[in-house]
C-alpha cells in the first residue's frame, strides 16, 4: 500500500492539474471561438487586463506549482517502492507532460508579455494567432494530457491497493 504522503501528493497534484486543464479546455472550447469572432483587438484588451493583471501571479503559481507537486508525488512514490509499475509509469508520463507544458510556456509567455506594449493591428493579429497555437493548443494539450496521466496514476494506485487486499 502506498504511503499516505504519496496518496496526498498525488491527489493534490491531480486536483491542481485538473483546475489547470479545466481552464485550458474552457479557453479552447468556449473562449477560443468567441475570441476568434470578436477579433484580435478585443482579445488584446482582455488579455492586458486579465493575463497581464492577476494572471501574472495566478498562472505561474498554478503551472509551476502543479509541476512541483508532480515531482514530489513521483519522488514519494519512488521511495515508497510499494506500488506497481503502472503508478510509476503514469507519474513519469505526467511529469514529462507537465515539464513539456512549462517548456512551451517559454515560447508562449513572451508573446503574452509583449502585449503590454502598444501593438499595430498586424502585430496584434500575429500575437493572437501565435498565442493560440503555442499557449493554448500545444501547451494546453501537454497540460491536459498531464492531468489525464495523473488520473491514470490515481486509478493504478487504488487498483494496486485493491489487489493487495485480496
Amino acid at each position: 500500500m502506498p504511503s499516505t504522503r504519496t496518496q496526498l501528493l498525488l491527489v493534490a497534484a491531480t486536483l491542481v492539474s485538473g483546475i489547470l486543464a479545466g481552464g485550458i479546455v474552457d479557453r479552447v472550447v468556449v473562449g477560443g471561438p468567441a475570441w476568434h469572432e470578436l477579433g484580435a483587438e478585443a482579445w488584446l484588451q482582455y488579455s492586458r487586463r486579465a493575463d497581464l493583471g492577476n494572471g501574472l501571479v495566478a498562472y505561474p503559481v498554478e503551472g509551476i506549482g502543479v509541476t512541483l507537486l508532480i515531482i514530489a508525488a513521483t519522488l514519494s512514490n519512488y521511495f515508497d517502492r510499494r506500488t506497481g509499475r503502472g503508478v510509476a509509469l503514469a507519474l513519469y508520463c505526467a511529469l514529462a507532460l507537465s515539464v513539456t507544458g512549462l517548456l512551451l510556456t517559454a515560447k508562449a509567455a513572451p508573446i503574452m508579455l509583449g502585449l503590454a506594449a502598444s501593438q499595430s493591428p498586424a502585430a496584434g493579429q500575429r500575437a493572437f494567432d501565435e498565442f493560440f497555437v503555442w499557449g493554448l493548443y500545444l501547451r494546453g494539450s501537454a497540460d491536459t494530457l498531464a492531468f489525464v496521466a495523473l488520473v491514470w496514476a490515481l486509478s493504478n494506485l487504488y487498483s494496486v491497493d485493491k489487489t493487495a487486499e485480496r
